[in-house]
């Protein structure tokens, strides 16, 4: 059965040090959040590499599985392409516990929930004059991703 699969990046907690870092999070069917709801880490960097990961998704054949990594602590989401239009997340604790829960969806939602997001992000990095070569790649990264079809 397809889920709902969003990926939700707080606005209001985003801040700049060295890097920006935020609430970030997959969310599933409206109300389960993973890692957590108020997980906070490298934002921008994490979205360019879903992006990247997404994009390997949409080309690749059927069984190839792409990692949706977070920079700030161990969980880790596997996503399988099982069909031409459709990926099976599986949300781990760590790289040597068991799957937690799983998840279905379509690579078309989860594209979207994607640019979404990092258009978002963009605005706000952009309000706050926060420009960096992390955000600039992220905006290169949402173009190509905007450009590739499903």
């Amino acid at each position: 059965m397809v889920q709902e699969i969003l990926i939700e990046v707080d606005l209001d907690s985003l801040e700049k040090t060295s890097k920006i870092m935020g609430n970030i999070s997959f969310t599933i069917d409206y109300h389960h959040y993973f890692p957590e709801q108020d997980w906070s880490d490298f934002v921008v960097i994490i979205l360019s590499w879903w992006i990247k990961s997404c994009k390997g998704i949409i080309i690749s054949e059927i069984g190839r599985t792409y990692e949706f990594d977070f920079m700030d602590g161990t969980p880790i989401v596997l996503a399988k392409k099982i069909s031409s239009d459709k990926a099976e997340l599986s949300f781990y604790k760590n790289s040597s516990s068991k799957v937690l829960f799983k998840a279905e969806c379509t690579i078309k939602q989860l594209r979207d929930s994607l640019l979404s997001t990092s258009k978002k992000v963009i605005r706000a990095i952009d309000r706050e004059k926060w420009q960096d070569d992390d955000s600039e790649e992220l905006k290169d990264l949402v173009n190509s991703l905007e450009k590739y079809p499903l």
